[in-house]
């Protein structure tokens, strides 16, 4: 029985990962979440399946004592408040140091926080794979070809978490860890997610096809995706972890280092 552990779950790729991991024989899913009693779609997921549990602390339990794979998927791209997310659409500095220490607490502290609590499990798994789903938006050749000057808080604490994560490989590779960052692709999670404000998912969806029109016209290669197109990639890129990506940021699509 293969364990795996899936941080923010609660929708979007999260909630995809649960949904895959689940459907495979003889696995043991964990999805860790902010609030178990909000996460309606989680809940309309899971129904009926014996091999998922929303309680992180029976790990240990019932998985024998060990967790064979941490997924850490759980971020936030910043304060709605602020618009757009550039560095001139905050009304002050002091706002804007709230929006980026919310971030960054989410983004980068939250990986560092997630692995220390899974490590003993992980250490006692056989697999000892970590993957932190990142986004090509912490990479700065690719904003700098985007022209992405919003979202500032996003990108730069997911930059911050790319380190993160290479620190923890390094920390780990003596030990037999394959610890690496994973870039998902563009994602319509719109259908699950939470996080538009005043936007209906029709709405919604319709800025991610504009936003995947946008990086067509720059010649970006970029092919907006479901849930379920990308986690079935990533998931054969986990599957798949050897010792020489250690600490790699990993494009979903090539299965090699990122590089836009």
């Amino acid at each position: 029985m293969t364990s795996y552990a899936v941080i923010g779950a609660s929708r979007g790729i999260g909630l995809e990962y649960v949904r895959q991991l689940a459907a495979r024989p003889d696995s043991v899913v964990f999805a860790v979440v902010r609030n178990a009693a909000t996460s309606t779609h989680l809940q309309a997921a899971i129904k009926g399946l014996q091999n998922v549990h929303r309680a992180a602390k029976l790990a240990s339990d019932l998985a024998g004592g060990k967790l064979d794979v941490l997924i850490h998927n759980a971020a936030i791209t910043g304060s709605p408040a602020s618009g757009r997310g550039g560095f001139d659409d905050f009304l002050s500095m002091y706002e804007l140091d709230d929006d980026f220490i919310t971030t960054f607490k989410t983004n980068t502290l939250g990986v560092i926080h997630s692995i220390t609590a899974f490590l003993p499990l992980l250490r006692a798994g056989s697999t000892k794979k970590v993957v932190v789903i990142s986004t090509g938006g912490a990479d700065v050749p690719t904003v700098r070809k985007q022209g992405i000057a919003y979202m500032a808080a996003y990108h730069i604490t997911k930059t911050a978490a790319v380190m993160a994560t290479a620190k923890w490989a390094l920390t780990l590779q003596d030990e037999g860890f394959v610890v690496v960052s994973l870039t998902p692709g563009l994602v319509d999670t719109t259908g699950t997610k939470g996080e538009y404000g005043d936007l209906v998912p029709e709405a919604a969806h319709a800025r991610m096809v504009a936003v995947a029109d946008e990086f067509a016209q720059k010649n970006i290669p970029v092919v907006l995706e479901t849930p379920e197109q990308s986690v079935s990639k990533q998931l054969k890129i986990v599957d798949g972890l050897k010792p020489s990506d250690n600490g790699l940021l990993i494009d979903h699509y090539t299965g090699k280092e990122y590089s836009l």
